[in-house]
């Protein structure tokens, strides 16, 4: 089983305007004093400001180049907040923050307070069916039967609430946001719709970018030949994957902020020896800052292929190989054709073995259509 897919400067101050930063003055209940409140990048799986409470109160500053979509989090409690270069607010006990926060900011948080207020009865519901499951509290197998129903269905109502929401408010970062992250489960005459019906001043956001290239361009899928790119190295220079075609090329998303990631990048770096040398490994950097780039390759003593095209989450080589978790991994035959897609590392797997195991399981199909 594969195991799915972790601070800190920041400046200035604004009003309810827009300004060259943001400010979040916050407070949450029933915190010990030097608690660490953190903005959390989903996407790239990173902390990005961080700030410490003092009788429960915090502030978080910093600048975001557009409106954008974080977690913040406090220990293992976490809300979504919609940052812009404004002043901001934010209030919640720690419990169920993302269900109890209260919080003021500009258009897209409106937009995020709707939202979750949509939400709130089946996220209440999915939430006290999962504490249920996990304290036990069934007496027989037909209640637990009941109670992972009721988690599946109010949760799926959720997201369908969620997806709904995008689509009606597509004309917003966060509509954007939704549609993106969830475009591979929106009808394709849909997507081309919202995407051709975007306003001027989105069509220029990474997400609607990202929108283009996966409705336009090529997609990346088993049994498909894979699809070329020109990426940096760390020292700068060009590389294309068609460089190593006539070998097996095992291509793998990663990011500095990605633990399952960095597991994968040591087990490598600590078994590189026992890597068949007609497979060559290629790691692709979703990282925005060549700095952490630099820095986790060092650490994970990165030796084999190490690329990057510093885009991000939604770079046009990220989005045409369909990559929505962390680490995703292609393995591509010699002939150029991808032979399986993995999401995810699982420590309990010799990775190395399960390559050769498919490459050889792969000669041997092509073997007996011969």
């Amino acid at each position: 089983m594969r195991v799915l897919v972790v601070l800190l400067t920041a400046l200035f101050l604004s009003c309810q305007t827009k300004h060259d930063g943001f400010v979040i003055n916050g407070q949450i209940e029933g915190v010990e004093d030097s608690t660490l409140v953190i903005l959390y990048d989903v996407e790239q799986q990173m902390n990005i400001y961080s700030a410490f409470s003092k009788n429960g109160k915090f502030v978080l500053q910093g600048n975001v180049e557009q409106p954008t979509g974080y977690w913040l989090r406090c220990g293992n409690e976490y809300a979504n907040i919609q940052v812009e270069n404004l002043e901001m607010t934010f209030t919640s006990p720690i419990e169920n923050m993302n269900i109890n926060c209260k919080i003021t900011g500009g258009e897209e948080q409106r937009l995020q307070n709707k939202l979750q207020e949509l939400q709130r009865p089946y996220d209440v519901a999915y939430l006290a069916a999962y504490d249920s499951l996990v304290g036990e509290k069934y007496a027989t197998e037909e209640e637990k039967r009941q109670l992972i129903d009721r988690f599946n269905t109010a949760q799926a109502a959720s997201q369908q609430i969620y997806i709904d929401f995008g689509k009606r408010h597509a004309d917003s970062y966060l509509g954007l946001d939704i549609i993106y992250r969830n475009r591979q489960s929106i009808a394709r005459d849909s997507l081309i719709t919202l995407f051709e019906g975007l306003p001027p001043s989105l069509k220029t956001a990474s997400n609607a970018e990202g929108l283009r290239v996966f409705l336009y361009e090529e997609i990346a899928a088993e049994g498909k030949p894979f699809i070329d790119f020109n990426a940096k190295t760390l020292d700068e220079k060009n590389f294309m994957l068609s460089s190593l075609r006539g070998k097996h090329i095992y291509l793998s998303f990663w990011s500095a902020g990605c633990g399952p990631c960095r597991m994968e990048n040591k087990f490598f770096s600590e078994n590189f020896e026992r890597v068949p040398e007609d497979l060559a490994i290629v790691s692709f950097s979703l990282d925005k800052g060549v700095t952490a780039w630099v820095k986790a390759s060092e650490q994970d003593s990165i030796l084999w292929h190490n690329v990057s095209d510093l885009k991000g989450g939604s770079g046009k080589v990220k989005t045409q190989y369909g990559v929505q978790a962390m680490p995703t991994s292609f393995l591509i035959d010699k002939n150029g054709t991808i032979i399986k897609k993995f999401v995810g590392f699982d420590p309990q797997t010799d990775i190395i073995d399960e390559l050769v195991k498919t490459i050889d399981e792969s000669h041997e199909k092509n073997s007996e259509t011969v």
